[in-house]
């Protein structure tokens, strides 16, 4: 099934905010210009990933093709998460994936990661990693994926 991009895109991006956006802001510091600046930086993210996602011209939905691995924070802090997707179809495909890093306290940041030249009934991997620096306990979450 083909997707309006836009009105698809956004309504599951600002969903995956919305469930875990508020704990987000109201619960990741005691400091109240950080939990502010962290519901900024999620909604800044947000906003990039619907961008990104809404320029894909013939694109379908494809979240169920799409998984996200367990996530490590490196040396640098940042979070990764290893990204699969797998084709059920005939043909080559690229999957462009937005990726939720949560914790605790609901959605910290959202990312848009490239699984490129996923050969026909094969499968893909990329890398999603924060743009922020995160710590504790975190999950991924793929909140969109289309294939194109």
């Amino acid at each position: 099934m083909l997707i309006s991009r836009r009105s698809w895109v956004a309504g599951v991006m600002v969903g995956a905010l919305s469930l875990g956006g508020a704990g987000a802001v109201s619960g990741c510091s005691s400091n109240p210009s950080d939990a502010s600046s962290a519901g900024s930086a999620a909604s800044s993210a947000v906003s990039k990933g619907v961008s990104a996602l809404g320029q894909i011209k013939d694109g379908v939905d494809a979240a169920s093709d799409v998984k996200a691995g367990t996530v490590s924070v490196g040396g640098d802090g940042h979070a990764t998460a290893e990204i699969t997707a797998s084709n059920p179809t005939g043909s080559e495909h690229d999957y462009t994936v937005a990726v939720s890093f949560s914790d605790q306290n609901g959605v910290q940041d959202v990312v848009v990661v490239n699984v490129p030249k996923v050969a026909a009934h094969g499968s893909g991997t990329a890398s999603a990693r924060s743009t922020r620096k995160l710590s504790g306990p975190l999950t991924a979450k793929v909140t969109a994926a289309v294939r194109h």
